[in-house]
């Protein structure tokens, strides 16, 4: 998982690259592997487990780059000096290394699996977090933990650790210089970043440097990549203004102006995670500056020049979309839930659609399903696929040197959870998937205001604090809201995001909309949520505007995707509301919407 956004402003110009330097002669293995001169191997669960941290008043955990201490394991096959190929392996937000720790080969992307199939694994806990500065007990004594704190997922700290640590191993000749990796959610999005740089680090200056380890100067890159429910620009993922669209590469320019919308349940919660670790005292690190940054955007609008250092901040220095393309890219696997409503399948389609956009023909395969953070309802099945998948392109281009096909495996969202996910689509592409659409639309005016919708219905969405994806809803109609809808003759599965366009008579202030698109039953009593997203139109936002500014605009926007079927005889219905609270942050303003010429297009399978 990762925390909190801002609201406002554009991503800077990243600093050019510097040349990328040769490699060297690579030490030979050592006889007996001591993995950072201090770690001991010790059989355990079919493998050797060379554990670190502090245990027993023995401090061994390993300084980075800056000499904080981070707290690393380091699990090998139950034989052999190597060098092998290596996988780092990434928690999530409060999490720790213990994360990819387990005690039999489950099939799973673990410590015992990998091992097991011949890889090193290298698992260490975040800095900030746990052992790695992140609690009083381990900061007692240490100097070098003093400004060891929480620099959410930076490329010039926490991606350089990654870096760092594995050149360390290099160094030893435990482990090949290109390197797998592979994390969840927090994890995730540095997976993607490390990805991104691919043979570069990022230096504290911004600027970047050739990626070599850090005593022999061997030069490394990231091989292959695996990075399960990542974010690639932390302003979209968590204060979206609805200008990312998914068919079409979106530049970081476009996440950020307007200023987006809050999604403060999901910030409130993650930011109350952070405060249980090390976090740097507010106004004392500009580029990790949490406190901050939640309080600025928490408090809405008018946009603050806080707010605006933040989301340039957030791009540049702590989401993949900040960093320059190389003209290489690693073989990469992503996996999102379409029903995960923190990082949802518009992310990882955010991030393809950038390579594709560079020119960059890397081997890709996109897994998208119901697996994720919440409304995803993770079913047995569909985690057992994607481990099958996800080990073979691992395998395949980290063992056996091969090359994997570009495949999309898509996975449809089912109700109740002890449905099976269907239907499974596989294609070469994400756009293969799509054979057909589905349209809605209404040239008769309707208004949307601020205070309109029903609460109750927005509480039930609320899907940071156990929302459950297949409770239905009532379908009565709304006060203050624009609706279309369309009956489908047979089943029809929808596949990816609802494309809305409409015409908007705004009066007032602080103006924003949010779109649902409901699967509503033959009776019409009640509904089940299909897809949500936002709209921050780019109008009446100033600090000038006053309740009697009026403007006219058009626009253009999509609901985060999903591949939902709808069964005979159900309607699809598109409803537009002023606020979903306390989901999406409820606007300072107050205004009045009208909606005319309202079009949406989906795609069907």
């Amino acid at each position: 998982m990762a925390t909190l956004s801002a609201c406002a402003g554009g991503a800077a110009s990243p600093p050019a690259s510097t040349p990328i330097a040769a490699a060297v002669h690579e030490p030979s293995p050592p006889a007996v592997p001591h993995p950072f001169g201090r770690l001991t191997c010790s059989a355990k669960d079919g493998i050797r487990l060379c554990a670190g941290g502090i245990s027993g008043g023995t401090d061994r955990r390993i300084p980075s780059f800056d000499g904080v201490p981070l707290d690393a394991d380091v699990a090998l096959p139950a034989a052999g000096k190597g060098p092998f190929p290596l996988i780092v392996m990434l928690h999530g937000l409060g999490g720790d290394k213990s994360n990819w720790e387990v005690t039999s080969d489950d099939g799973a992307v673990d410590d015992v699996t990998m091992a097991t199939r011949g890889y090193a694994v290298l698992m260490y806990t975040a800095r900030g977090f746990g052992n790695s500065c992140g609690t009083v007990q381990s900061r007692a004594g240490t100097p070098a933990c003093a400004k060891g704190w929480i620099h959410l997922a930076d490329q010039r700290y926490e991606i350089r650790d990654t870096q760092y640590l594995a050149g360390e191993l290099v160094d030893e000749g435990l482990v090949k210089p290109q390197i797998g990796v592979t994390g969840v959610s927090y994890g995730a999005g540095q997976t993607l970043e490390l990805a991104a740089l691919e043979n570069r680090v990022r230096l504290t200056n911004g600027r970047f440097a050739p990626w070599t380890s850090p005593v022999h100067h061997i030069a490394m890159s990231v091989a292959a990549a695996y990075a399960m429910w990542p974010w690639d620009d932390l302003v979209t993922a968590l204060a979206p203004n609805g200008g990312l669209l998914t068919t079409r590469p979106t530049p970081a320019s476009a996440d950020a102006i307007p200023a987006g919308v809050e999604k403060q349940s999901w910030n409130t919660l993650l930011y109350g995670v952070t405060t249980t670790y090390f976090l740097s005292p507010a106004g004392q690190d500009p580029g990790a500056d949490l406190t901050d940054w939640y309080n600025a955007i928490g408090a809405g609008e008018p946009v603050s020049p806080t707010d605006t250092a933040a989301l340039t901040e957030l791009e540049t220095y702590h989401s993949a979309i900040g960093i320059p393309l190389p003209a290489r890219e690693p073989a990469i696997a992503i996996q999102n839930g379409w029903t995960d409503t923190l990082f949802p399948v518009s992310e990882a389609l955010h991030f393809t659609e950038s390579l594709a956009a560079a020119h960059i023909h890397n081997p890709l395969m996109l897994i998208f399903d119901d697996y994720g953070h919440g409304w995803a309802q993770a079913k047995a099945a569909d985690v057992r696929r994607q481990n099958a998948a996800v080990l073979s392109f691992l395998d395949t281009v980290m063992l056996r040197h091969g090359a994997t096909p570009n495949k999309v495996i898509a996975v449809g969202q089912t109700c109740p959870a002890t449905a099976p996910s269907e239907p499974v689509l596989t294609a070469s592409s994400y756009a293969a998937l799509a054979t057909g659409t589905l349209s809605l639309s209404s040239s008769s005016p309707q208004t949307v205001t601020s205070a309109g919708g029903d609460p109750a219905v927005s509480a039930a969405l609320n899907p940071a604090y156990a929302s459950k994806l297949c409770h239905l809803l009532p379908a009565a109609p709304e006060p203050g809201t624009a609706d279309i809808s369309r009956r489908v003759a047979h089943g029809t599965t929808l596949i990816g995001a609802i494309q809305i366009k409409a015409h908007l008579h705004v009066v007032g202030t602080y103006p924003e909309l949010v779109g649902r698109l409901w699967d509503v039953g033959p009776t019409g009593q009640t509904r089940q949520i299909i897809e949500t997203g936002v709209l921050r139109p780019d109008v009446n936002q100033s600090a000038q505007t006053t309740a009697n500014t009026v403007a006219n605009t058009d626009v253009t926007f999509e609901l985060a995707p999903n591949e939902y079927t709808v069964p005979t005889g159900d309607t699809v219905q598109l409803e537009l509301v002023g606020s979903t609270a306390p989901w999406f942050r409820r606007s300072n303003g107050t205004f009045s919407i009208t909606v005319t010429d309202l079009h949406a297009t989906i795609a069907t399978h």
